[in-house]
């Protein structure tokens, strides 16, 4: 008899355990005990292994497999269409003739997989990672549901001394040479540019049309309309010192060798055969050096200005000083550091790393077919090329949350919407950031400044002042608005895989499984 294809059952409303939430979970609801039955309705055996692999061996009373089936008949009775019955209201033994049995007693093991699952790993303080991979031995009604599950877990991280590696942040002064430089370089910004009826001067500026011969073939065009400044100097060494003296209408053509390191590698080191055709040679003039130039720059006087610029550069440095020793710390706990990591957690790092890259790719206005090609790569080898960056971005996670914990540095929900009211994305999409992996994070990347910033000596504004007013900063530097933890603190989620949030995904896979296993 062919039995009919069981009704599709909508996930119910009722709180249910997902095997395949990440993170630590809450024990699943107990199940009733069996009154037959002392103690817990399964027995287990845990057994961790290389690679932070954790393998549970779990049998499960064949009472609670019956129950479980009962349920299971439940759910799908009520869409069940049998002849003389109104929904949810045919006997068990008539449905399964109708449809079939097989399918009860596996989203019967589903259910039971994912309750005690959850609950060996609370029994067993198992911080699980991933989804597990799950293999079902026995399932027969009446008899004890078998099944292995294995699981890449968070290991043990056995931190390194943090004081040894005796880092602080040490900001290099700045000097009044700076100061002017930088000042000119913004009445540069501002300068006028002028066309003039003469040869063309040092610090002058032509527009050309630039084309380059190579071995005899044209190559494409260099430039178009393009503005360039003979007081610069630029990637073909010569290219400025070759046009001094041209006038506006002359073409000019020289011999310039590129240098070894060019961005393109077909054009290093060869001599190519330019031609430039002059369209206009104007002269800059730059604004004088004055209070009326100091307020279109946003402050009142020269003395406004050289203080703003020094407050900046003395900034600079101190962000400076403060990424090097923050690099410094890094190293050392990474070196320092033992922990086993897992290989879920390099995959997701590649995966990260693979993704950024095609971000960029997508910029630049290449296909990324395009971008392999010019590579000459596969993503396979780019992968390989990357897997030794992304162990050690994996480790970084694994210590960093550790070394957080050690310290109790957490994140509080004041601090984590300020930054939030800050991010750019909130402007663009602001429905990207209620995504709790988004948020997520967000605030770790905060904690974990916050984290380095202690370790480093700079968990106050009086120690980031003093540092910002030795590099050169004046007295009364402002800082940005920092607002002190409040007693909410957020729990910032361990380094983790990526893996689905829906728990009608995860049963699905369990099912997915088992009709495998049983040859359907």
């Amino acid at each position: 008899m062919t039995t009919e294809q069981p009704p599709n059952v909508v996930p119910t409303a009722e709180p249910q355990s997902n095997i395949v939430r990440p993170g630590p979970a809450s024990p699943a609801p107990a199940e009733p005990q069996s009154t037959d039955m002392p103690g817990r309705s399964f027995s287990h055996t845990v057994e961790r292994k290389p690679g932070s692999i954790v393998s549970m061996n779990v049998e499960v009373d064949a009472g609670r497999l019956e129950r479980a089936s009962d349920r299971a008949f439940e759910k799908h009775v009520q869409h069940a269409k049998i002849p003389g019955f109104r929904p949810g209201k045919a006997p068990r033994a008539l449905y399964e003739r109708t449809y079939g049995a097989d399918h009860l007693w596996e989203d019967a093991a589903a259910d039971i997989v994912d309750e005690t699952f959850k609950e060996i790993a609370d029994l067993e303080h198992i911080d699980w990672l991933d989804r597990p991979e799950v293999e079902v031995s026995q399932l027969e009604p009446g008899e004890t549901l078998k099944y292995t599950a294995t699981v890449p877990v968070r290991p043990d991280v056995a931190l390194g001394d943090v004081g040894a590696a005796g880092v602080t942040v040490q900001p290099t002064p700045i000097t009044d040479e700076q100061v002017e430089q930088t000042i000119a370089g913004m009445r540069e910004h501002h300068a006028e540019v002028k066309p003039v009826e003469r040869a063309a001067e040092k610090n002058d500026v032509l527009t050309i049309d630039l084309d380059v011969t190579l071995d005899g073939k044209q190559m494409p065009p260099m430039g178009r309309n393009a503005h360039l400044e003979l007081g610069r100097d630029y990637a073909i060494p010569g290219l400025a010192d070759a046009l001094v003296g041209a006038k506006a209408g002359d073409t000019k053509q020289f011999e310039l060798a590129f240098p070894e390191d060019y961005p393109d590698e077909d054009l290093r080191g060869k001599t190519g055969a330019f031609t430039a055709k002059v369209s206009q040679v104007a002269e800059k003039i730059l604004p004088s050096l004055d209070d009326e130039f100091a307020k279109t720059v946003g402050v009142a006087t020269v003395a406004d200005l050289d203080k703003a610029v020094r407050g900046e550069l003395a900034h600079a440095a101190f962000h400076e000083a403060r990424d090097d020793a923050a690099e410094k710390l890094l190293a050392h706990l990474l070196d320092t550091s033992t922990v086993e990591v897992p290989e879920i957690l390099v995959s997701d790092e590649l995966d990260h790393l693979m993704a950024d890259l095609k971000a960029r790719v997508k910029d630049q206005g290449l296909s990324w077919e395009q971008f392999l090609l010019q590579a000459r790569k596969t993503e396979d080898e780019i992968r390989a090329d990357w897997r030794t960056t992304a162990e050690r971005r994996a480790k970084s996670l694994l210590v960093l949350d550790a070394l957080a914990k050690k310290e109790n540095v957490t994140v509080s929900s004041t601090e984590l919407a300020q930054e939030v009211a800050l991010t750019p994305l909130a402007q663009q999409d602001p429905t990207a950031l209620r995504n709790p992996a988004v948020l997520g994070a967000l605030a770790r990347s905060m904690r974990n400044r916050k984290l380095v910033d202690k370790l480093i000596g700079l968990d106050t504004p009086d120690a980031e002042r003093a540092l910002i007013r030795a590099a050169g900063g004046p007295d009364d530097i402002e800082l940005p608005h920092q607002e002190g933890a409040s007693e909410q603190a957020i729990i910032v989620p361990p380094a983790q895989a990526a893996v689905p949030e829906s728990s009608a995904e995860g049963r699905e896979a369990i099912r997915a499984m088992l009709k495998e296993q049983s040859g359907q």
